[in-house]
């Protein structure tokens, strides 16, 4: 048996987080861990769920650093691992999700979009 995909999340709204989670995880996808902010995910890099994730999804705003300056950031420190932006805001530049090689897709999401997109980032069938 495969290994699920592994996801690292960070939404600060608990409803959505769950749903994602929960919707995701019918497909066999673990996401896990989830955190309310982009800090909140700094502060915990060196963790082994973190250390073995196959992607990360992050909300773009987020109080405090936003999902984009999250992203470059982790880029900045050498991070290669897919990341999907999502966001009810208007699409960000594509320049810039380019720049931090991102992936984007806007809230509300179709499931078997963002799982798509997950198989896509992850290389997974």
């Amino acid at each position: 048996m495969t290994k699920p995909i592994s996801i690292v999340y960070v939404e600060d709204e608990p409803s959505i987080a769950q749903l994602l989670s929960s919707g995701l995880g019918l497909f066999g996808m673990k996401v896990h861990p989830i955190y309310m902010s982009a800090e909140d995910l700094l502060q915990h890099l060196d963790e082994p769920e973190i250390v073995t994730a196959d992607m990360f999804i992050f909300d773009i705003r987020l109080p405090g650093m936003t999902g984009l300056e999250l992203a470059s950031r982790l880029r900045t420190q050498g991070e290669t691992r897919p990341f999907l932006l999502v966001s009810a805001w208007p699409v960000p530049d594509p320049a810039l999700l380019a720049s931090i090689q991102a992936s984007f897709i806007a809230k509300p999401f179709d499931f078997s979009d963002i799982v798509g997109k997950v198989q896509e980032l992850t290389h997974t069938p």
